[in-house]
């Protein structure tokens, strides 16, 4: 065996060994699937990553790529450093100027929250896109760890994903069993919105031991007139507080969005005074802190429950 020592102490076979494996690592591609089901391919992690939603950005900090953050649109307000961010405008009107300028390697998409109009222009930038969308709870860490894998961090984010599944089966531990509640979210009231069983939100409220008056509707984001949630008599009204970065909900009797309700006042919601805000930057956007949000939902629900 050749045993010749080079001037870092190691032997020649060993040296080449690791050059072998350096190279072969840096030449290896990295190809995943994304939430649309195309399938995206990179020579190597990206480096220069833009944004396109609040939730992707907070949770390309989680997952340990937040330093290749080189754009991201409005309200991408969290973690703190993601405010010294560029902006590129919003997730219904993108600067593409601004994006062609910053040379990114890598854009991340909201796949039903970005107007489709917008990414069909960014697509002639001919940029590499990854879509990104999780319909359940649990479709958050593997989104962890996908963008750990596309910018290198895998180590991070999968740590990340491991603290985010522990924390959950705390969560479905201490809920399990509770008595169910029958819930409306309000996603907007003008016109009237909610979410169905497909929707993050909606899997929020199980997890909470609620059930979704609307969970079987067909659409996402079904549109509703006010006769069918006064048919439908939820024992809790939901919606978010827009902005809000508070810890825990917050009852809403008084709340302008929720006022039209107060009329009807054989709701069971009205009756017992079960009309509450969510904080919104917990509940609304599909990243790590929509645990936060669970919380604040799970307390309302269980305040439902004492009243009934």
């Amino acid at each position: 065996m050749d045993r010749r020592i080079t001037a870092f102490g190691l032997s020649r076979p060993t040296v080449i060994l690791f050059a072998a494996w350096a190279s072969l690592a840096q030449a290896a591609p990295i190809t995943l699937k994304d939430d649309a089901g195309h399938t995206l391919t990179l020579k190597a992690p990206a480096q220069r990553v833009i944004s396109l939603a609040p939730s992707l950005t907070e949770m390309l900090y989680e997952a340990g790529g937040g330093d290749k953050l080189v754009g991201a649109v409005e309200y991408s307000d969290f973690p703190p450093p993601a405010l010294k961010v560029p902006r590129i405008g919003s997730n219904q009107k993108l600067d593409l100027e601004r994006i062609a300028t910053l040379k990114p390697d890598l854009v991340l998409v909201w796949f039903h929250g970005n107007a489709q109009r917008e990414i069909e222009r960014l697509r002639a930038l001919n940029i590499p896109m990854f879509y990104l969308e999780p319909h359940s709870i649990a479709d958050i860490p593997d989104v962890l760890e996908r963008i750990g894998q596309l910018t290198g961090s895998e180590r991070v984010a999968g740590a990340a994903a491991t603290r985010f599944k522990a924390r959950h089966a705390t969560l479905q531990k201490e809920n399990a069993g509770r008595a169910p509640v029958r819930v409306f979210y309000q996603i907007a009231q003008k016109p009237l919105l909610t979410i169905n069983d497909q929707q993050i939100i909606s899997d929020v409220i199980r997890l909470c031991g609620g059930v979704n008056v609307f969970g079987k509707e067909s659409a996402l984001v079904p549109q509703l007139s006010t006769e069918s949630v006064v048919a439908a008599n939820p024992d809790v009204i939901l919606t978010a507080r827009m902005g809000g970065h508070g810890d825990g909900p917050v009852r809403a009797m008084d709340e302008a969005s929720l006022a039209a309700w107060l009329k009807f006042g054989s709701l069971t919601a009205v009756k017992n005074k079960q009309l509450w805000l969510i904080p919104g930057d917990t509940i609304s956007r599909h990243g790590p802190r929509i645990l936060d949000g669970a919380q604040s939902v799970c307390a309302a629900l269980d305040e439902a429950r004492r009243m009934k």
